[in-house]
């Protein structure tokens, strides 16, 4: 089996109280509690990461603090998405040069590259780095939806190997497995998506909820792929999905930071300009992670 499969943490970023500076002690507990429950791997700077609100520098530290405290136990795969072909290049380099194995990169945003465009893009960074890259596909937020057209296109450049698939299109998801999974490694990237792709041909999930469950998630991803327990894989995600659909209609960041507090793993709030939950959210957010069996055990007690 690759070793891309099963559950990649895109891992927050902690932030210290006041100045709002990386905290690196709180990132080394968050990969350790990650890793810990048997992720497959961890993604820095991702989405869940706020990396729209780091600077250069930051992107780059949080980078060498994740593969420094990984120490091998796992895959790094480095997100390097930004929206000019030099800065991806920059940050690609420096993440083959600290020991990332793989890119995971987004396309350029906010202004719309064309089909040509795009296949250039990624093929200039191919070009500059020998690493296995993952190509992310969320419309919602890069307005590039990456069609199956365009993901033959792209499974020709000689290091894209491998697809985030964000989308919540299951009938495209189906016909992307169907037509390109011969020549690229598939991930679910869409939370509540997350049973309907690993049962319709995902190999794992690039999954933001497995910073604070992250034992439910390999669990779900166990039940489906190694046991083919779909009933109780259906079980699971009962709850598990009603948690996924919190985390994308309340305020991601702030959720992901919220729940993997209430996990036990206190990682500070978002970045400004966005805010904490409130305390009406929290209280229906704790009910979720209690639902799951996620909430951390209070200090003091004891296993029955």
């Amino acid at each position: 089996m690759s070793e891309f499969h099963g559950i990649f943490s895109p891992v927050c970023t902690p932030f210290s109280p006041g100045d709002q500076s990386i905290d690196e002690d709180r990132l080394r507990r968050l990969i350790d509690f990650q890793l810990d429950n048997g992720v497959h791997g961890i993604i820095p700077c991702g989405g869940t990461g706020e990396f729209p609100t780091l600077s250069f520098d930051e992107r780059k530290r949080v980078t060498e603090v994740c593969v420094d405290q990984v120490n091998g136990r796992v895959p790094v795969m480095a997100h390097t998405g930004a929206c000019s072909t030099r800065e991806v290049i920059e940050l690609s380099k420096h993440a083959e040069s600290i020991g990332c194995g793989s890119l995971m990169i987004v396309p350029p945003y906010y202004e719309v590259p064309t089909d040509d465009q795009l296949v250039a893009h990624y093929a200039a960074v191919s070009d500059a780095i020998p690493l296995p890259i993952m190509v992310y596909s969320i419309p919602a937020h890069s307005k590039i939806n990456l069609t199956p057209e365009l993901l033959h296109r792209l499974a020709e450049i000689p290091n894209v190997t491998m697809l985030k698939d964000s989308t919540s299109d299951l009938t495209q998801f189906q016909r992307i497995v169907s037509e390109l999974s011969d020549k690229l490694t598939i991930f679910n990237g869409s939370d509540v998506g997350a049973l309907a792709g690993l049962i319709h041909g995902a190999e794992g999930c690039v999954w933001g909820v497995a910073n604070a469950t992250p034992k439910a998630c390999v669990n779900l991803y166990e039940l489906v792929i190694e046991r083919k327990d779909f009933a109780g894989a259906l079980n699971l995600w009962q709850d598990l999905y009603a948690l996924n659909y919190f985390f994308e209609t309340e305020g991601y960041a702030a959720t992901a930071k919220a729940a993997t507090r209430m996990a036990g793993v206190d990682i500070g709030v978002p970045r400004d300009p966005f805010t904490p939950l409130t305390s009406e959210q929290e209280s229906r957010l704790e009910k979720l992670m209690e639902a799951l069996g996620a909430l951390a055990e209070p200090v003091g007690a004891t296993a029955d």
